[in-house]
């Protein structure tokens, strides 16, 4: 694989961030949000796992991503804070759950073609964090498009 960019923006202008990574095969690097209020991403992967952290020594996310047949486990963040990583695929649709039961999300996505299924999980666990996050916040109903 040679060196991929995912580069755009999630959100509106004024609630909305900058995404900015780079894959290869051995990292996923890069920035999440803004200069000031971003977080940094830097991961190391395998062709079964991805761990890390997002995010600064004090604010940030560790994460642990494994795959074998199929499944998707793992952990984002601590144990008291932090979710658990329950996905699998099927024919190209990525679905399971982040968190708990109750406080959890259901995860349904369909992949296209060509998009490796571990990377499909990793964005549906930074998606799910930074919902976690802005419903923290207080933004978890505003539009930004």
């Amino acid at each position: 694989m040679t060196e991929t960019t995912v580069d755009g923006r999630v959100g509106g202008l004024l609630r909305g961030g900058d995404v900015r990574i780079q894959l290869s095969d051995s990292q996923i690097t890069g920035r999440l949000g803004g200069g000031v209020f971003g977080k940094d991403v830097v991961l190391t992967r395998s062709a079964t796992e991805i761990s890390g952290r997002f995010g600064g020594a004090v604010d940030g996310q560790s994460i642990t991503l494994r795959s074998s047949e199929g499944k998707f486990t793992g952990r984002v963040g601590g144990e008291v804070l932090g979710f658990d990583i329950n996905l699998s695929i099927e024919n190209q649709n990525l679905s399971g759950r982040l968190g708990g039961d109750v406080i959890g999300h259901s995860v349904d996505i369909h992949i296209g073609e060509g998009v490796e299924p571990i990377i499909a999980a990793l964005l549906a666990c930074i998606t799910h964090y930074y919902y976690k996050v802005t419903a923290r916040n207080g933004n978890a109903g505003s539009r930004g498009h």
